[in-house]
């Protein structure tokens, strides 16, 4: 007696070019291939939970573009015109640009709303005055804002005239001496040491003792200084008068 042979179940078999063109995953199982779709959806997630953390990165930032313009434009090194500087936004504007008054360049950006980095330059770290006129460094150095066009904010066409002798709490013997030249300042005190400073608006100035910063408040008749110290200096011509 003769037996018709069993019917096999065909098998279904993705070409290989086929998987190629559609970016189908395939996996051998008994002989023949399970078809799968699951990267592209894969794929599109992951880059969307990308994109959604770089949204969160952005808007939970701890300071906004008036913060970065706050520390741009031009500076002066000490207080002193012939020694400028700069802040400006880098190609990729990521990053900012700083260049002190040696030409040296680092590329820097913000740690914080009014607090800038210079990794180029051993990480020095930049605290902006309240006023915005003014960058102390961690270093010990300083710039203050640049005049402009020979003017100064609040001020423009006047320039108080500081050069001359003066005493230290008013007492005669402690002469102390300052010489401007336009904006820019140079100092001594009673006991001969010298500082650089610069105006910063019409009756206050900023000054550097070797890193250590002290403002001063000129008086409207611009004849007594109050230093934020807690000292005073008071100008000759008040007794010659």
């Amino acid at each position: 007696m003769e037996y018709a042979p069993a019917r096999v179940a065909p098998r279904f078999v993705v070409s290989k070019r086929r998987r190629k063109a559609e970016g189908w995953r395939c996996r051998a199982s008994g002989g023949g291939f399970i078809e799968s779709r699951i990267a592209p959806f894969v794929l599109g997630a992951l880059l969307a939970l990308f994109a959604g953390c770089v949204v969160a990165r952005q808007s939970s930032a701890p300071y906004g573009p008036q913060d970065v313009a706050a520390f741009l434009g031009t500076w002066c090194a000490q207080g002193d015109p012939s020694k400028q500087a700069s802040i400006a936004t880098g190609n990729t504007g990521v990053f900012l640009t700083l260049t002190n008054e040696a030409g040296s360049t680092s590329y820097g950006h913000l740690q914080a709303p009014g607090q800038i980095i210079a990794p180029e330059w051993q990480f020095v770290v930049g605290r902006l005055s309240p006023d915005g006129s003014q960058i102390n460094w961690s270093n010990g150095t300083m710039w203050a804002r640049c005049p402009s066009g020979g003017a100064w904010p609040g001020w423009p066409g006047y320039v108080p005239q500081l050069t001359g002798t003066w005493f230290a709490n008013g007492d005669r013997s402690r002469r102390c001496s300052i010489n401007q030249q336009q904006g820019s300042l140079s100092l001594q005190n009673e006991a001969g040491q010298t500082a650089s400073g610069s105006f910063v608006r019409r009756r206050d100035i900023t000054t550097n003792w070797n890193g250590n910063v002290i403002n001063g408040h000129l008086s409207r008749d611009g004849n007594r200084i109050d230093w934020s110290n807690g000292t005073y200096w008071v100008r000759n011509v008040v007794y010659t008068q």
